[in-house]
């Protein structure tokens, strides 16, 4: 139902993946979404899941929406006979490269155009396309200090502190955070604790109920008791929930405003 694609090598530096969720769930089927530390555009091509949160915006058919900046996980439903979602998802810095105004990449009349693929390969062409079109007239140089902290809380999977990464950087701290907010919508505290949560779960799906202790110090965290809270904060799910999930499940698709 939910398949990832990944984008041509001219896209990679800014797309992590291009994904589609389509199917006949089941009614009333709930699906958490987890934070990943990347905003995505998402086009309906059909009927949706929506939403469970009280007040959430309700996602209509044949639409295009901008996701931002997830910092907790949410959790969508289904109510339909069929589902037909597909989206584009920027990696951190990688949608400053195109705008300043995040949302504002796709116009109005692209969602009319990608309704008309009948493949997804075709729709991951016309949006390949479009983009290599949009960046040669408005690309934007990622600003090297952020993309530097981005990479260096990737690689430490998030264990590196604030203070280290401003010494780094030689930024002070107001100028940091500033910085990293705006080019990737995320504090660099949050940040990390999203690439620490993703490294956990990674690491879930490789162990075993009896190594849950080794596992929750190998991720960075305190101890278990602090583990099991991070994840079930983050995820709605225990740590167990994830042992031996060999497959992902999550999908970004929440904090949804849709494109005017």
């Amino acid at each position: 139902m939910y398949t990832e694609y990944q984008p041509s090598h001219l896209l990679v530096p800014y797309i992590d993946s291009y994904w589609e969720f389509k199917g006949n769930p089941d009614y009333g089927m709930r699906i958490h979404i987890l934070p990943d530390g990347c905003t995505d555009f998402i086009f309906t091509l059909g009927e949706v899941a929506n939403a469970v949160e009280e007040g959430s915006l309700i996602m209509q058919p044949y639409r295009s929406y901008f996701v931002g900046p997830m910092t907790k996980y949410s959790e969508l439903v289904t109510y339909t006979e069929s589902i037909h979602m597909f989206g584009v998802r920027f990696l951190p810095c990688g949608l400053s490269c195109f705008t300043n105004e995040m949302k504002a990449v796709f116009d109005d009349t692209f969602i009319e155009k990608l309704g008309e693929q009948k493949h997804v390969t075709d729709r991951i062409r016309v949006v390949e396309e479009y983009l290599l079109a949009y960046l040669a007239r408005h690309y934007q140089p990622a600003d090297s200090h952020v993309a530097m902290a981005v990479n260096m809380i990737n690689h430490s999977k998030g264990k590196r502190s604030v203070r280290s990464l401003m010494d780094d950087v030689c930024l002070c701290q107001r100028h940091f955070e500033r910085k990293f907010k705006h080019y990737t919508g995320f504090t660099p505290k949050e940040y990390s604790r999203i690439v620490k949560f993703k490294n956990a779960v990674e690491l879930l799906r490789t162990t075993t109920s009896a190594n849950l202790l080794t596992t929750a110090v190998d991720a960075g965290y305190y101890d278990l008791a602090h583990f099991s809270k991070e994840i079930k904060s983050m995820s709605g799910n225990t740590p167990a929930s994830f042992l031996s999930l060999t497959v992902p499940e999550e999908t970004t698709l929440t904090y949804i405003e849709p494109q005017r």
